[in-house]
């Protein structure tokens, strides 16, 4: 709780070594600290009885301006993605494609390329 507490905060550009009240996002899914990006911390359920928690916008997906992500940025979640174990290297690709921000500004092939390297 406190690494979450620290990582949020960072994001949340607040001071860090205090723990967030995660109360309402545990039991209701969903807690909203204010406006930032990342100040609406998400509870989408538990894993294996443990809470799985993230921190994200409070606008909807259909309201963001999407920008290309990078080349390292493609790369990261390629890697994170294959060692997950569930995808080969080309169903990692074709999915990151076709992301916002990604689909229109990288091929597949480009991807493929980036996380096979």
């Amino acid at each position: 709780m406190g690494q979450f507490s620290d990582i949020a905060a960072q994001e949340m550009y607040r001071e860090p070594g205090v723990d967030l009240d995660l109360t309402e996002a545990l039991s209701g899914g969903r807690s909203v600290f204010g406006g930032g990006r990342y100040e609406t911390l998400v509870c989408p359920g538990a894993i294996d009885g443990i809470p799985v928690l993230t921190f994200t916008a409070p606008w909807s997906v259909n309201e963001t301006e999407w920008n290309a992500p990078s080349a390292s940025y493609i790369k990261v979640l390629g890697s994170g993605l294959l060692e997950a174990g569930a995808w080969d290297v080309e169903t990692v690709a074709r999915y990151l494609a076709a992301c916002p921000g990604a689909a229109g500004h990288w091929t597949a092939r480009e991807v493929a390329d980036l996380v096979a390297g």
